[in-house]
């Protein structure tokens, strides 16, 4: 198992977890920036998931060029599982625009994504499934999107 995070203090988290539950020797960790190349051999990797990784403040192109980067990782079959918030949450178009549909609330910004942007995300994928589900208090409407790399 391979973990990729921006934040050193979470992959400690992470390392100390995997202690605690006895399979830290199955588990690899790097700090990395996904506005970078994901630092993993082509077809090497049989799924990745990324729970609102993906609405961080990332512009579509980063957002697009990030989803490649996964593509390119997978191995033919392999799935992405990702969790974004859409267009439906009630911060959406609230707080300060940033573009993009960024909107930030409290210092931290969110990339809203709608439909068009799933689509245009699972072009050259099989998407599997879709399912909207609530999180959180307010709650955050969220997509959880299930989509693979052709064979």
């Amino acid at each position: 198992m391979r973990a990729l995070d921006f934040s050193p203090e979470v992959l400690d988290q992470l390392r100390a977890r995997a202690r605690q539950d006895g399979v830290s020797d199955r588990l690899t960790t790097t700090v990395h920036d996904v506005r970078a190349p994901i630092p993993v051999p082509d077809d090497s990797v049989d799924g990745v998931f990324a729970h609102m990784l993906l609405c961080m403040a990332l512009s579509t192109a980063e957002v697009h060029a990030l989803v490649a980067h996964i593509r390119r990782v997978l191995r033919p079959g392999g799935r992405l599982i990702y969790t974004v918030r859409h267009t439906g949450d009630a911060h959406f178009g609230n707080g300060i625009a940033h573009g993009d549909d960024i909107y930030e609330h409290g210092g931290f910004a969110v990339h809203f994504f709608d439909s068009a942007l799933v689509d245009a995300l699972a072009q050259q994928w099989n998407l599997a499934e879709v399912h909207a589900f609530e999180e959180g208090e307010l709650p955050r409407r969220l997509w959880r999107v299930t989509q693979t790399k052709p064979r």
